[in-house]
């Protein structure tokens, strides 16, 4: 457990619990970001440096996870007995971030917006056909998470991160990347749940 909202490890399970869905709110336009989300990797993939290198005291950037952090906190702080007792990937309803050398990608799962019960689940109304995946660079992170529609945040305000670690520079490359991110959400005052069996090597 680290810094102030707390970093949780998946490896001890806890009880269960639920929590209903928020209902949505206005926010800023998820889809506009979805639109652009490519061309955000694409500039990313283009552009030359670490895209995790962003100064500490760097202005735009302080702003913008200030001004995110103000939208984020009207989501409920999370409880831990809801999403420590989801224990697979496809279960979790929260986004759910994978930290990579170059980007950070987002998914989450949208709402069914079909209020009936026919073939809820089934082969017309997949759960898979609601998925939805954001490719976007450490500086776009703020903007992306407080784009997201109200109820992607069923858990409240905590994010499920896995990354992989394997040897050499790449390992050194996703450690940073990792603890950039951790920081970053813990500024944005989202608590993070490592999917990461053990944790930062």
């Amino acid at each position: 457990m680290g810094g102030p909202l707390g970093f949780f490890s998946r490896n001890a399970s806890q009880g269960a619990g639920i929590l209903n869905a928020m209902q949505p709110s206005h926010r800023p336009a998820f889809w506009s970001l979805l639109a652009l989300s490519g061309m955000l990797f694409l500039g990313a993939c283009r552009s030359h440096g670490d895209p995790f290198n962003i100064p500490a005291n760097d202005s735009s950037w302080m702003a913008a996870k200030n001004a995110a952090r103000q939208d984020l906190n009207e989501i409920p702080a999370p409880s831990k007995d809801v999403y420590l007792a989801i224990h697979e990937e496809p279960q979790w309803q929260n986004p759910f971030l994978t930290v990579e050398r170059n980007m950070i990608q987002i998914r989450i799962y949208l709402r069914d917006e079909n209020t009936s019960q026919f073939d809820q689940g089934g082969l017309t109304r997949t759960r898979a056909a609601r998925r939805q995946v954001l490719n976007v660079r450490l500086s776009d992170l703020p903007k992306a998470l407080d784009s997201l529609p109200t109820d992607a945040w069923p858990y409240g305000r905590v994010v499920a991160v896995q990354y992989n670690m394997k040897t050499g520079q790449h390992n050194a490359n996703v450690r940073h990347n990792v603890e950039v991110t951790f920081q970053t959400l813990n500024d944005l005052g989202i608590v993070v749940d490592d999917w990461n069996s053990t944790g930062l090597p």
